[in-house]
C-alpha cells in the first residue's frame, strides 16, 4: 500500500506544498503565502478488489487548502478494498473539500474511513456522497466511518453499514444515496433540518435513490465561505495585533 499525501504550510512568498503520488495522484493548481488549490485524480484503476487506499492531509497553522475532486471513485466487485483517509488541521488553518460520488458497485464490498482532527481555532467543510450502485445496479457493501475530533475530544461519530442487496438499508430506508456536507470549528448558517453539533458545527444531509438534483451544492458553497470569511477576520485582527 501506498499513501497519497498533500501538505501545505506557511511561505513567502508562497506556500511550501507536499504532493507525493500514491493511489490518487495530486496536481497543485496555485497557491500564494498562506493558500493551495490542489486537485487530487485517480493514478490508475481504483478501488478493484483487495486495493488498500490511504490519503494523508496535512494543513498547516493558518493555510488554508482548498481540493478538487476529480472524477470520483468507483469501487468494483470484488474482495474488501479500504479507503482511508486520514486529515489533520492545524491552529487556524481551514480545510474545504467538496468530494465527489464514491459508488459502490453490485458486487463490492468496501471499507471508508474518514478521520479529520481540528487544533485550536481550526475549521473544515467537506463533503461526502456515498452511492450504492451505479445506473440499474443495487450496490454492493459499504462500511463508511466519519469521525471529527478537535481539542475538546470528539464532535462526530458516525457509522453506516449498508448492503444493496438487504432488503432493508437501514437508516438510508429505500434509498441509495446519501449526500452530506460537514462543517466542523465553527458554526455554519443552517436550514431547518440540518444538524447542529453540541460544539461548534453542523451537517446537512440528503436521501435520495439518485445523484442529480441534490440540493447540497449551495449549501457547500455557502459553508466554504463562511468558513473563509472567519479565516479573513482573523489574519486582519493578527495583523492590526501585530
Amino acid at each position: 500500500m501506498t499513501s497519497t499525501r498533500v501538505a501545505v504550510t506557511a511561505g513567502d512568498p508562497r506556500a511550501h506544498v507536499e504532493l507525493a503520488v500514491g493511489t490518487l495522484a495530486p496536481r497543485l493548481i496555485s497557491r500564494d503565502a498562506t493558500r493551495a488549490h490542489v486537485a487530487v485524480a485517480a493514478a490508475g484503476m481504483v478501488l478493484l478488489g483487495g486495493d488498500e487506499v490511504r490519503v494523508e492531509i496535512d494543513v498547516g497553522p493558518a493555510c488554508t487548502l482548498e481540493i478538487q475532486d476529480v472524477g470520483g471513485t468507483v469501487a468494483y466487485r470484488g474482495a474488501r478494498s479500504w479507503w482511508t483517509l486520514d486529515i489533520r488541521v492545524g491552529a487556524g488553518g481551514t480545510l474545504l473539500w467538496d468530494g465527489l460520488p464514491f459508488v459502490v458497485t453490485d458486487g463490492a464490498d468496501v471499507e471508508r474511513r474518514t478521520s479529520l482532527s481540528l487544533g485550536c481555532d481550526a475549521r473544515a467543510v467537506v463533503r461526502e456522497t456515498l452511492v450504492l450502485g451505479r445506473h440499474g445496479e443495487q450496490g454492493g457493501r459499504l462500511i463508511a466511518a466519519f469521525t471529527v475530533v478537535d481539542e475538546g475530544g470528539p464532535v462526530l461519530v458516525e457509522r453506516l453499514d449498508a448492503e444493496g442487496t438487504a432488503p432493508e438499508l437501514g437508516v438510508l430506508g429505500g434509498n441509495r444515496v446519501m449526500d452530506s456536507v460537514v462543517a466542523v470549528g465553527f458554526r455554519p448558517p443552517t436550514r431547518p433540518g440540518d444538524l447542529e453539533f453540541d460544539r461548534p458545527g453542523a451537517m446537512a444531509r440528503y436521501l435520495s435513490d439518485h445523484t442529480h438534483g441534490s440540493p447540497l451544492d449551495p449549501v457547500f458553497d455557502e459553508w466554504a465561505q463562511s468558513a473563509e470569511a472567519r479565516t479573513r477576520t482573523q489574519e486582519v485582527r493578527a495583523a492590526r495585533s501585530g
